[in-house]
């Protein structure tokens, strides 16, 4: 034996002492080589066996791994994925071990339904809407699958802190209720600032403390996995402070203000750059949180809203294709800052709306932007991510028209909306537009998105502009003020940064408004004018399908007809965005060829 085969024997008898948290990842009992396994500080991998071995601190208190492509985790409760153990001890001495199993799967096609902000505190009847809207509409969503692999993320805030204690709904209740309401995929959470125990006094380890429950009773506040082609990580970004004030007073279980930090710890973003440098550059990453990264302004322009938002998209800036989808908002944007050119944030509407609170005044789950309460649904096929909001009321609807006549007339003469008015007079008065204002609010538009706006046959010019959803002052404002004289600010109308206005010039011909998306879904709805202004205003708005030109419900050969009348005789008989059914601004033999294709297609799924 060699002095170095003897010094090398001893460097590995010394390294595996070192060793005190180890175990295996198999599928069908094989061992699975080149996972990634980490504590939140150090990151190892499994060998060709499956065996993994570290060094770990156990300050955070668990070992989880990276669900690699491919595969899926075993569930608890048949939601629960089990990529992650608490460990048994924090003695560092102690030597444990923590196995987990695999199952293989064909992802490299998946969805992802991406909900926040569910707010579950045992008030409201919150737990009765949650179970008939999102559960149902996951139901759906399994359905309309068709056999496809899907998932869920939900951005954060899935219990409501004050309420651990004053209504005994916490953590585990929503883990419970998951399991009672057999939520219908897998779920993979992140934590956001009301999910952070309140009874952790501020001090210099509140932030570490009041994520202990998270940690014990959920998962991981930070952790990543791998869908098909994809790599996903969850994020913390929430630093709790928990300050109490001297002249303030908190209710039982509530230690202080309930105050944070939007920020990335120092732990997490050197664990991030340890994993994101097992990911190629060319693969998709799509980061999770709660708090945006990017706040949006009254100019549409965007500012950082983390202290190291900067810090955290020059390192997804290096990927190809990089994705920021957040919560904690309850509205609807997209941010493209220029500075990263690779990197896109979505955040998402809540699924509560208002907290709720429109729900219990008039039965709508509007969001305080006037978006429904909704998700996200992203297909992805490869490396190719496609992405569309989905209100859980309202089916595929997409948009909101308004017919400012009678908006502005209501305004005007509502005895409440003049209370509201004269007390809240930092709202917008709508009743001091002019004559035949047209607006609309696209619940999910991003940059790059096309919005058309027709009178009777006619287009007209449009504009973005920031201000605040009609809709949402009936649903919550106008139904709160009339019952109690006032309304919470923490609930009522802000402004919206997805509305588009346009002039009419009379104030009766009907309007239709097509939207493009970024993947060229086209959108189509109308209404005829005058268009009332009430609770059930969407009851008279008609959703069109691209390619119904005559708006009669179906495709079929009359459709064609109507556009080639159009080009031989160049006569209106409907609005030229319903003829341009390829929305390429001009009507051609494009288009009829296109509904053509669309009635054979049709006729093929009959015949199925």
């Amino acid at each position: 034996m060699t002095l170095t085969t003897l010094a090398l024997m001893l460097l590995g008898t010394a390294m595996c002492a070192a060793h005190n948290v180890s175990g295996t990842i198999t599928c069908d009992g094989t061992g699975v080589p080149g996972v990634a396994v980490s504590d939140g500080y150090e990151i190892v991998l499994t060998d060709a066996n499956g065996y993994y071995a570290m060094s770990s601190s156990k300050l955070n208190g668990y070992v989880f791994y990276t669900l690699p492509g491919g595969y899926e985790p075993m569930l608890a409760d048949g939601f629960n994925p089990q990529f992650w153990a608490m460990l048994d001890t924090r003695d560092i001495t102690v030597d444990e071990t923590h196995d987990f199993t695999l199952k293989r799967v064909d992802n490299d096609r998946h969805t992802v339904i991406f909900a926040a902000d569910t707010h579950l505190a045992r008030r409201n009847s919150d737990r009765a809407y949650f179970k008939k809207g999102l559960i149902a509409s996951l139901n759906d969503e399994v359905e309309r699958a068709s056999g496809t692999p899907i998932y869920s993320v939900l951005l954060g805030d899935l219990t409501w802190d004050v309420f651990w204690t004053q209504n005994n709904y916490n953590l585990s209740d929503f883990m419970y209720d998951m399991a009672h309401f057999n939520y219908p995929m897998t779920l993979w959470p992140v934590i956001g600032n009301h999910d952070h125990d309140p009874s952790v006094p501020a001090g210099p380890d509140t932030d570490i403390e009041s994520v202990a429950a998270w940690r014990e009773i959920v998962c991981p506040n930070y952790y990543s996995f791998n869908l098909g082609k994809v790599h996903y990580v969850v994020l913390d970004d929430i630093q709790y402070l928990n300050i109490a004030y001297d002249d303030e007073t908190y209710s039982e279980g509530v230690a202080g203000s309930r105050n944070y930090r939007g920020v990335i710890t120092n732990e997490q973003m050197q664990w991030l750059r340890k994993d994101l440098a097992l990911v190629d550059y060319s693969t998709p990453v799509v980061v999770c949180l709660h708090i945006p990264a990017w706040s949006i302004n009254s100019n549409f322009s965007f500012s950082p809203r983390l202290d190291n938002t900067y810090t955290l998209c020059s390192l997804l800036n290096k990927y190809e294709q990089a994705h920021i989808v957040s919560g904690h908002n309850h509205c609807n944007y997209t941010a493209a800052p220029a500075a990263y050119p690779h990197v896109t944030e979505h955040n998402v509407a809540a699924t509560c709306g208002s907290l709720w609170q429109s729900a219990v005044f008039t039965g709508h789950h509007v969001c305080q932007d006037g978006s429904p309460a909704g998700y996200m649904r992203w297909t992805i096929n490869d490396d190719d991510l496609q992405w569309t909001f989905k209100a859980i009321h309202e089916g595929e609807r997409q948009m909101r028209l308004y017919d400012m006549n009678t908006v502005r007339d209501y305004y005007r003469t509502n005895t409440t909306m003049r209370g509201i008015l004269h007390d809240y007079p930092s709202r917008v008065d709508f009743g001091k537009i002019g004559d035949n204002e047209l607006m609309v609010n696209v619940f999910s538009y991003a940059p790059g998105w096309r919005v058309t706006i027709s009178e009777g046959n006619d287009i007209i010019p449009c504009q973005r502009v920031y201000t605040e959803d009609p809709f949402h002052t009936l649903a919550y404002d106008v139904a709160c003020y009339s019952t109690y004289g006032n309304y919470s600010y923490y609930y009522a109308t802000t402004p919206t940064t997805h509305l588009f206005k346009a002039q009419a010039t009379t104030a009766t011909e009907p309007v239709t408004v097509r939207v493009v998306d970024t993947f060229g879904n086209v959108y189509l709805q109308t209404i005829s004018r005058p268009h009332k202004y009430s609770i059930n205003m969407e009851r008279d708005e008609r959703i069109l399908t691209p390619g119904d030109v005559n708006a009669d419900g179906e495709i079929n050969i009359a459709d064609v007809n109507t556009v080639i009348d159009f080009l031989i005789s160049s006569r209106y008989t409907c609005p030229l965005i319903l003829a341009d059914c390829n929305a390429d601004n001009e009507v051609n033999i494009a288009d009829v060829n296109l509904i053509i294709n669309l009635i054979i297609n049709s006729s093929k799924l009959l015949c199925e």
